[in-house]
């Protein structure tokens, strides 16, 4: 299974092992990648301790978990990312499904370093939201109309 990233790597060469704690992330667009595949497979205890400690009590793991129950992950697209031995910067967008409507958010976020890479805060845009008619097909690619598509493709997928 490729990886919910979209790095085109196995799940397991990949974000996995980040996500896991087996090694750590070494940039922080991979810290970034493995926050959206932690997102994509629900791993919230992940996504909450990936927060820098100053930013955890205003991201209670019940919201992000709450979020990431009702949400299906299609895509990540990385734009840029930059770090020096302190602090690092992704540019990407993602797009997901919640509640038949289709979002588009782009952000530009901050990382910090100590010990690790933490996720600091981001600036977000977010695009216009499509509503999904039941005979669109699905944006998840899976070639289904939206109202036959259940389980949606898993993000990182090919079509």
């Amino acid at each position: 299974m490729y990886c919910y990233c979209g790095s085109g790597n196995s799940f397991a060469a990949c974000c996995q092992a980040i996500i896991t704690g087996e090694k750590p992330a070494i940039h922080c667009e991979q810290l970034m990648r493995s926050r959206y595949s932690a997102y994509c497979i629900k791993q919230c205890d992940y996504l909450f301790n990936t927060y820098h400690v100053s930013k955890r009590g205003d991201n209670p793991k019940h919201l992000i978990q709450a979020f990431a129950n009702s949400c299906h992950f299609l895509q990540l697209t990385i734009h840029a990312s930059e770090q020096n031995d302190n602090d690092g910067i992704v540019s990407f967008t993602f797009r997901y499904i919640q509640d038949n409507f289709l979002f588009e958010v782009s952000e530009i976020s901050r990382f910090i370093k100590a010990e690790q890479w933490y996720y600091r805060d981001g600036k977000v845009t977010e695009h216009p939201v499509q509503k999904l008619s039941r005979n669109d097909l699905c944006p998840c690619k899976s070639g289904k109309k939206v109202k036959r598509c259940i389980d949606h493709l898993p993000s990182g997928q090919p079509a």
